[in-house]
């Protein structure tokens, strides 16, 4: 590819087809040239415009005058025994995030994330500790996949896509909802809607917000607490939006949209692991369309003041909960030999990072 323009220059990567028709106008070109580079960009993952060859000559010249086409780069991977691999992507904007993809009995799915850092400060997670440092674009979450497909060479296979990784998605809510766009457009990625899945901290009115859109990623709610003088402590997000009004949105969210959700609960012994607390998750859950996902405490040693409950004991949970009648499961962490399991992703932030000096403290975010 000829050398890569100034990076002041329009990014095409992550525009969606109105701002590449927009483009495209300014340059002067027909409007569908910008389908084309639309299914380039996306569908093809070619990302030389001067390959597109179904374009004049002449526009793919103004193309690589104009504007650059970056999403970024895998500068780091790490990958555990049972198969889970984590990337670290230098994004083309500066920072890093991290992906991860997972592959369990034949099926891949890629966990993306929506923001550098995350502002929640859920105390479970480690990204909290970062702090928030910037939203991701619409071509920064969709450049995870094509990168993360490149690295596995997974091809035109099936695959389901997460956005839990780093960040709350729901506090990115215009960038989130045009990378679902790019990744269920049959000319971009071409997946379908019901492969992805969104999981929010909470945030009630955005969850109402997400049920109005003509097409939505499933949704999956941090619930992780019965009371709300538990989920305060574990998840300041709680002292805006408590219980009471998430689960109002969760209702409206299934009336609007006739989906169900899943809830999901990650167990700290001796916080939110109780017999009484087992029981008022049952009638939340059993009061809801909803599944539930149990998820085991990663620990990170001298990060976070909590520990997992026992294994046998999460089975019993596991068991009281379906006895009554409650649909539920157990998400087994994956991926700890690479620091890719849930509430484990990190970025450290040291003298080589691009945002050196603003923090030493590794951050991990949220992982299925």
């Amino acid at each position: 590819m000829p050398s890569r323009p100034p990076r002041s220059r329009t990014n095409l990567y992550g525009l969606g087809r109105p701002g590449l028709r927009r483009f495209f106008e300014e340059a002067g070109a027909a409007p569908y040239h910008a389908d084309q580079a639309f299914r380039w960009l996306y569908r093809l993952d070619r990302l030389d415009p001067s390959a597109w060859t179904d374009l004049p000559l002449a526009l793919r010249s103004r193309i690589l005058d104009g504007a650059r086409v970056e999403e970024g780069s895998i500068d780091d991977r790490a990958e555990a025994a049972d198969g889970t691999v984590k990337c670290r992507i230098a994004l083309a904007e500066g920072d890093a995030v991290e992906t991860v993809l997972l592959v369990q009995s034949g099926r891949a799915t890629l966990c993306l994330s929506t923001q550098v850092g995350c502002a929640l400060g859920c105390r479970f997670c480690l990204t909290g500790r970062m702090g928030f440092l910037r939203n991701l674009g619409p071509g920064e979450i969709v450049g995870q996949v094509a990168l993360a497909k490149r690295e596995r060479a997974l091809g035109d296979g099936p695959f389901n896509v997460v956005l839990m990784g780093m960040g709350e998605p729901l506090r990115n809510y215009d960038a989130v909802i045009e990378a679902f766009r790019l990744l269920t457009d049959p000319e971009g990625f071409g997946l379908s809607h019901r492969r992805i899945t969104l999981s929010t901290a909470g945030l009630a009115p955005e969850i109402e917000r997400l049920a109005r859109e003509p097409r939505r990623p499933r949704l999956a709610v941090s619930l992780n607490a019965t009371t709300d003088g538990i989920r305060d402590r574990l998840m300041p997000i709680n002292r805006r939006f408590p219980i009471a009004r998430l689960r109002e949105a969760c209702r409206v969210f299934a009336r609007e949209t006739g989906d169900g959700f899943t809830f999901e609960y990650v167990l700290l012994a001796g916080v939110n692991d109780s017999d009484a607390d087992i029981a008022r998750l049952a009638r939340i859950a059993r009061a809801h369309p909803a599944k539930l996902n149990l998820i085991p405490f990663n620990p990170v040693p001298g990060q976070l003041d909590f520990r997992p409950t026992a294994r046998e004991r999460t089975i019993e949970i596991r068991d009281r909960l379906a006895a009554m009648d409650v649909r539920v499961a157990i998400r087994w962490s994956r991926g700890t030999e690479a620091r890719a399991a849930c509430g484990q992703l990190a970025v450290e932030r040291g003298p080589s990072s691009p945002r050196a000096g603003r923090g030493s403290a590794p951050a991990h975010g949220r992982r299925p």
